[in-house]
């Protein structure tokens, strides 16, 4: 069995136009300037934590606990402008790892889905972990002078880069069998950042995609919907329509994105193929 632990990692407070852009003209609203900030919302921040046989992956890591005490020096302040944190009790990465009886050296990986201060601000809770990864387009970019990247949250953890190999049935062509045996499968789906991957869980009863914020919530890929923040246009189009795809396959048991508050389930329970 494959279980997908869904972890309610605290909420952040955006502007109406990051999961939509199209709800605005101005191509800026997304980042809360000049616009009201009583309008904002408050959306999930969600990490994946997947149990494999063999293997312990851990999706994204939410907000660091610091974030509690000092949410601008954690963040910076651009960043803080932007994505506002709130982080409960309880609820940090490492608190429901810790609550589901793991440590973090228990992890054998850390897959990031992109490097957004949303997903990577709890690297710090998490960097005992046996590799830290990120996809080699997120990696350059990460290291370059894009604002919206922030290097506190990594500074001095050794980050590595996914070994992506030339894949023909990728949705851009290029993929990486995290365990072998086709279950998990890092899939390169950019746009909202110039690295973004797709991870697909798949078994003997269907399969599932963690799409990180490739689609914050159901109308992102039923409706295409681009979000604000976006790399380039072109291939998050290409991206959420690939997404919208999947979904409609009946063998989809669903599409976990990291901002989507309808997603209600804890827990995903998928078979394993069955071995010749």
């Amino acid at each position: 069995m494959i279980r997908i632990h869904i972890l309610n990692c605290g909420e952040v407070g955006v502007d109406p136009a990051v999961p939509n852009r199209g709800i605005s003209r101005n191509t800026l609203a997304y980042t809360g300037l000049f616009r009201n900030a009583a309008r904002r919302i408050w959306i999930p921040v969600k990490a994946f934590y997947i149990e494999h046989p063999q293997y312990r992956i851990l999706v994204d890591t939410g907000w660091d606990s610091a974030v509690r005490r000092q949410p601008v020096s954690t963040l910076t302040f651009p960043l803080w402008f932007t994505s506002r944190p709130r982080l409960p009790a309880g609820t940090a990465v490492d608190e429901q790892l810790a609550a589901l009886g793991l440590a973090p050296k228990d992890l054998d990986y850390v897959l990031m889905t992109h490097m957004d201060i949303d997903h990577d601000s709890g690297l710090r809770l998490v960097k005992d972990a046996g590799k830290i990864l990120v996809s080699p387009g997120e990696w350059t970019a990460m290291h370059s002078r894009q604002v919206r990247y922030a290097r506190r949250p990594w500074a001095g953890i050794p980050i590595g880069r996914m070994p992506l190999v030339r894949d023909p049935d990728a949705p851009f062509g290029q993929s990486w069998d995290v365990c072998g045996d086709g279950s998990i499968t890092v899939l390169l789906t950019p746009g909202h950042t110039q690295g973004s991957v797709t991870l697909r869980i798949a078994g003997e009863n269907g399969f599932v995609l963690i799409v990180g914020d490739t689609g914050y919530n159901r109308d992102s890929w039923e409706k295409l919907n681009l979000p604000g923040p976006v790399y380039n246009k072109k291939t998050m189009k290409q991206s959420l329509a690939w997404v919208q795809k999947m979904r409609q396959n009946p063998h989809c048991l669903g599409v976990l994105a990291a901002h989507d508050p309808e997603e209600k389930r804890t827990v995903i329970d998928i078979k394993e193929r069955k071995k010749p």
